[in-house]
């Protein structure tokens, strides 16, 4: 499951404003509400343009302005129609109208290290004259095109991580209303409150991929009073836990069942680091490791985009050769050094968020083999019994293109393994399936040709719960979800706990039955799924990426997810490894964290 802390693409956009013109360097109706249908749509109390005027100055005294990442490196376009004067004019088909705002784009990575990005916006005030949109209830628009989030800009954003809620493209002209509670920042800038009394412009901001070229109509924008409260749209139901699934037995009979049991459990990820980007300076050293092994875990993970650090490639195929810089083993020898003096177990991980690994292109996938024998032969004579190599964290989180098949990871992954024992015949690998690391496919595999080979999977359920407030799973606005499921802090409707229509279909359908899933029995059964594939093939599985984002999850409800999760991770014999960085730079665990982690 994807788990993205590290997907928060730390962006801070130079925008390019350009009011009441286009930044040329800088693309049937239905009607949804965050909450039930209505049966109408209520009439604006504001309009803030209904475009029949066919020009770039809103109801309200502003200008339409658009903006790009050219500033930033990229190369992306974004264009108003004008006149033959070169005026911007509002030349879309309007929806039952005869003008809308219409805009067409196109997307350039450039020198960008995050997705490409466009937009458009009105000013509706200033820092020193903010806009109040305090009386009013809901934000109500009409749109047609592609997908994008609607921003509320207020003066109290510094860093443009503005409020804003993420809406899917649709082909038809949509109507929606949108709830000022669910306008959340996306994460990745300083936490601010929503003040909707300090309200400047309305934006609507684009991202895309190199290539990728679309359109954006907007028609009848403006806000509407409190239409009463809103109604009901869930039944609050009785905790269901299913019946507990159990194993007659956990016992593996394999050497690397006791070596992941000694060297893998208690594992702390170093996240968004070098897997997003490439070195720069040792932002973790040797103080952090010495600081994580006086907290009390035993393994450290070390996620790292390999293929950011070649220079030079010759070959091809089997013959492929590698120049990498040098600041890769400089990397690696330094982790190596500083997890063995400090009594901690070493795990290289191949992982990337770029999405340059294209299983269809044997190139591609010669460098990421060719990259597994250097590192391979790097650590040839290194005699640690502790350090582990892992082949590809998440085959779709690096895939360009379509994720891939099982069958083609697991060609992939066996061409990797033949090149790591090239060189290297000792030291463990860890693998694990498609699908996220997904237990489902693990479960239906047969295990590797290798036999030194450790199995993992990543653990992220009850999704909606770990990832409430994540803006990089379109649950930016969720907030309060207990765990484990409490019909006394449940709602009967949806948008008090911060969902909205526009999430997708499994995300809402995880939310009605959170009663069923958000408890411990359904943890485990799911878990037992990878245990008994394990017993039944005599090979060890670990879990070496699970967690809770905090944005707006509560620390209790964490506390007792971590209590169970451990408890269960013990009882079946898993060896753990977390994924968010739960130890600040002085090396503090909160104790409840400790107490969850069974770090004391």
């Amino acid at each position: 499951m994807i788990c993205r802390s590290r997907f928060l693409a730390a962006l801070v956009p130079a925008f390019l404003l350009c009011l009441g013109c286009d930044s040329a360097s800088s693309p049937s109706s239905s009607t949804t509400t965050a909450g039930p249908s209505p049966t109408e749509v209520p009439k604006l109390d504001l309009v803030i343009d209904d475009f029949e005027d066919g020009d770039a100055a809103t109801t309200l005294g502003g200008f339409w302005y658009s903006y790009s990442d050219v500033d930033n490196g990229g190369g992306s376009l974004v264009e108003f129609p004008r006149d033959d004067a070169g005026e911007v004019i509002m030349a879309g088909e309007g929806y039952e109208s005869e003008h809308s705002l219409k805009v067409e784009f196109s997307f350039e990575q450039g020198d960008l290290t995050y997705d490409p990005y466009v937009g458009l916006g009105a000013n509706l005030g200033s820092s020193s004259e903010p806009f109040d949109l305090s009386s009013y209830a809901t934000l109500q628009y009409t749109y047609r095109g592609v997908a994008h989030s609607v921003r509320l800009e207020t003066s109290d954003v510094a860093d443009y991580d503005y409020h804003g809620v993420l809406m899917p493209a649709s082909t038809a002209w949509k109507t929606v209303e949108l709830a000022l509670p669910l306008f959340t920042q996306e994460g990745w800038g300083e936490p601010v409150p929503f003040d909707p009394t300090h309200v400047m412009a309305i934006s609507f901001h684009i991202r895309g991929a190199t290539g990728e070229t679309g359109s954006l109509e907007v028609d009848n924008l403006g806000a509407v009073e409190q239409q009463g409260e809103p109604e009901p749209d869930m039944t609050i139901q009785e905790p269901a836990p299913p019946t507990l699934v159990t194993l007659d037995s956990v016992a593996i009979d394999n050497p690397l069942q006791e070596l992941a049991l000694e060297s893998l459990d208690r594992g702390y990820n170093v996240t968004n680091w070098l897997e997003q980007d490439r070195f720069e300076s040792f932002v973790y050293d040797e103080a952090f490791v010495a600081k994580l092994s006086e907290a009390g875990f035993k393994s450290l993970r070390l996620p790292i985009d390999l293929d950011l650090y070649v220079e030079e490639s010759s070959g091809s195929g089997d013959d492929l050769e590698l120049t990498l810089h040098e600041d890769l083993f400089t990397i690696l020898d330094s982790f190596n050094t500083w997890t063995e003096d400090n009594g901690l177990s070493f795990t290289i991980d191949f992982h990337q968020y770029d999405r340059s690994l294209d299983f269809n292109d044997p190139a591609s996938t010669a460098e990421a083999v060719a990259l597994w024998g250097a590192v391979a032969e790097h650590f040839a004579d290194n005699t640690r019994k502790d350090l582990f190599f892992e082949l590809l964290n998440e085959p779709e989180l690096s895939a360009g293109g379509t994720a891939p098949t099982q069958d083609q990871w697991t060609e992939l992954a066996e061409a990797m393994v033949a090149a790591i024992r090239e060189h290297d015949d000792h030291h463990t690998i860890i693998f694990g399936d498609v699908e996220w690391y997904g237990i489902t496919p693990l479960s239906q595999r047969e295990p590797l040709s290798d036999d030194n080979v450790i199995y993992s999977f990543h653990f992220y359920e009850p999704f909606i719960f770990t990832h409430q407030g994540a803006s990089w799973a379109n649950m930016a606005s969720t907030h309060d979800l207990p765990f484990p499921y409490d019909p006394e802090r449940w709602s009967d409707t949806s948008t008090e706990l911060g969902f909205t229509p526009f999430m997708e279909s499994w995300i809402l359908n995880e939310m009605r039955n959170y009663y069923r899933t958000g408890n411990a029995n359904a943890l485990q059964n799911r878990i037992v799924t990878a245990k008994r594939w394990a017993v039944d093939h005599n090979v060890p599985v670990i879990c070496n990426e699970f967690g809770a984002y905090d944005g707006t999850s509560g620390l209790e409800d964490r506390v007792r997810y971590y209590s169970e999760l451990t408890r269960i991770f013990r009882e079946l014999e898993i060896p753990w490894q977390h994924w968010f960085m739960i130890m600040d730079e002085d090396g503090t665990v909160i104790p409840e964290y400790k107490q969850a982690f069974g770090l004391e």
